[in-house]
């Protein structure tokens, strides 16, 4: 089902997903560079809904992070992967 802001949201497994579509509406971002990032790994495994993709809504959080590794810092995937992967092994 589509919420206010047209993003399209789905409970499976007991979890809210969102389409990478409705990921790239709700940051403002070009819907070919979230399947870029989602094809790269960086947005764990999705969910098929209809033709779409779906990633887990709990990762928006980690969007953000990239989206601003990539606007502010001028980071590419690869660089983004490696930071993540350091942020996530700090205690």
């Amino acid at each position: 089902m589509k919420d206010q802001a047209g993003e399209f949201e789905v409970v499976l497994h007991g979890e809210i997903f969102i389409t990478l579509s409705g990921v790239a509406a709700r940051f403002t971002l070009q819907r070919t560079w979230v399947q870029e990032v989602y094809d790269f790994g960086l947005l764990g495994e999705g969910e098929h809904v209809g033709d779409e993709i779906a990633i887990a809504a709990a990762l928006l959080d980690r969007v953000a992070k990239i989206r601003r590794l990539r606007d502010q810092q001028g980071v590419n995937l690869p660089g983004i992967a490696i930071i993540l992967d350091l942020m996530e092994e700090q205690p």
